[in-house]
């Protein structure tokens, strides 16, 4: 009862802290370059992840990892975290005034799981998968719509499609996550370091170089060090300590906060259609993961 406890308590911090990409991001993109923010905020998450490391010991269990495995996780960081986080962060500048919009959009990334899993672990493919599916791109039909369902405002459009891409490339890293044994912390630590080297690179030849205000290192700290590296720790250890398939469900109330947050600090209101729009969403992973654990208690 008392690790349960602790689990949840975790599980707090991660979703708190995770719901305040969309107000970071957004804050940032006023005068830094989308992709100097993941640079920056990555290299954050790398010195979070570093310390870490360090202070539970881990890393004698590099020496247990082959230089295929290495690669390996090189090649997801390259290919997942990379992507993902530049898409992610880019729909922000593109349209910070639909911020909720875009993290709801964001959430796409566990019915892309779903349509993964299938072709990439051989998973069936059920019919409540498939009916979890439809709901959720309901929900992004709702969005794109503005509740309208027969107009479309197509000026948020880049900015929606940039969030579901992404969405598409964390889904992706979740899925072939699947397929390999790594101790999560240590990987989690390559995985971050292979996307850093991605957004320095991409970071010198695309775009220009704005030193940040000190305000502006501060807000960067927190996006990087806190919510993508303390957040990412805290996530691990309430899988670790609580019942993983309800910590993952509890997980979906993120998007949630992060509308509250939004509204609390006037970048819009919470609307019908972001409401409608994110339940339907999270429909789907939610409706499979129920028939998931009820396959287990049979």
């Amino acid at each position: 009862m008392k690790s349960m406890r602790r689990a949840y308590l975790f599980l707090l911090f991660v979703i708190l802290l995770w719901a305040a990409t969309p107000l970071l991001v957004t804050e940032l993109a006023k005068s830094l370059p989308a992709f100097e923010i993941t640079f920056l905020a990555t290299g954050f998450a790398v010195l979070v992840l570093t310390a870490l490391v360090s202070a539970r010991q881990l890393w004698p269990r590099y020496r247990t990892y082959g230089r295929r495995d290495l690669l390996t996780m090189a090649l997801m960081g390259a290919s997942g975290i990379f992507p993902y986080t530049t898409l992610y962060y880019l729909a922000f500048t593109l349209a910070p005034a639909a911020a909720g919009e875009i993290n709801i959009i964001n959430y796409l990334w566990p019915v892309w799981i779903l349509i993964l899993s299938p072709l990439l672990l051989a998973e069936r493919l059920t019919s409540r998968k498939l009916a979890g599916i439809a709901l959720s791109f309901c929900g992004v039909y709702v969005i794109v719509s503005g509740g309208s369902f027969i107009r479309f405002d197509a000026a948020y459009w880049p900015a929606y499609a940039s969030a579901g891409c992404g969405a598409f490339f964390w889904g992706l890293f979740s899925t072939l996550g699947k397929r390999v044994r790594f101790e999560l912390l240590t990987a989690m630590l390559v995985y971050n370091l292979a996307a850093f080297v991605c957004f320095g690179v991409l970071c010198v030849t695309a775009v220009r170089f704005v030193v940040p205000s000190p305000r502006e290192w501060l807000l960067l700290a927190c996006l990087g060090g806190l919510v993508n590296g303390a957040g990412y720790f805290f996530w691990l250890l309430s899988l670790r300590l609580g019942d993983t398939a309800k910590i993952s469900s509890a997980v979906y109330l993120t998007p949630f906060v992060a509308l509250v947050y939004l509204a609390a600090f006037g970048r819009g209101n919470i609307t019908w259609v972001q409401i409608t729009a994110l339940v339907l969403i999270l429909a789907g992973p939610l409706i499979q993961k129920r028939a998931a654990a009820e396959a287990d208690k049979h």
